[in-house]
């Protein structure tokens, strides 16, 4: 049996869970594998009738892009229980600090900090 912790275990990401990703590409998904049996990801999320998400993970390759998603983005991940912010870790525009000082503008605060792998990094968020 493999004592390795996958990223999606890292990010408390279990069975059967719904995962909404924002801004991702194909490669930050693949960050993501193996998911745990029976979890979904989404990429878009019905405003109208929105389901039942577990964890909503928002990638951002720069702080200008990362604060123009937060007025849409935001104010529906305060009903979600698991949100993350993943950031690559060499861009020096998005990083622990810019994120925390970016989202206490929105009464969110950051929990943890994790490493996905030596590029990426991820930022648990929580409303104040």
């Amino acid at each position: 049996m493999s004592t390795d912790v996958t990223n999606a275990e890292k990010l408390r990401i279990s069975d059967g869970f719904v995962v909404w990703i924002i801004g991702t590409t194909v490669e930050e998904t693949s960050l993501l594998d193996p998911m745990p049996e029976g979890a979904e990801m989404i990429e878009a999320r019905d405003e109208e009738e929105p389901e039942s998400v577990d964890a909503a993970i928002v990638f951002a390759d720069d702080r200008t892009q990362l604060a123009d998603s937060f007025d849409d983005v935001l104010p529906q991940l305060g009903s979600i229980d698991v949100v993350w912010i993943a950031f690559p870790l060499r861009d020096a525009g998005v990083d622990e600090d810019s994120i925390q000082e970016l989202v206490a503008d929105y009464g969110w605060y950051a929990e943890e900090s994790i490493l996905l792998d030596d590029a990426w990094g991820a930022l648990r968020i929580e409303q104040s």
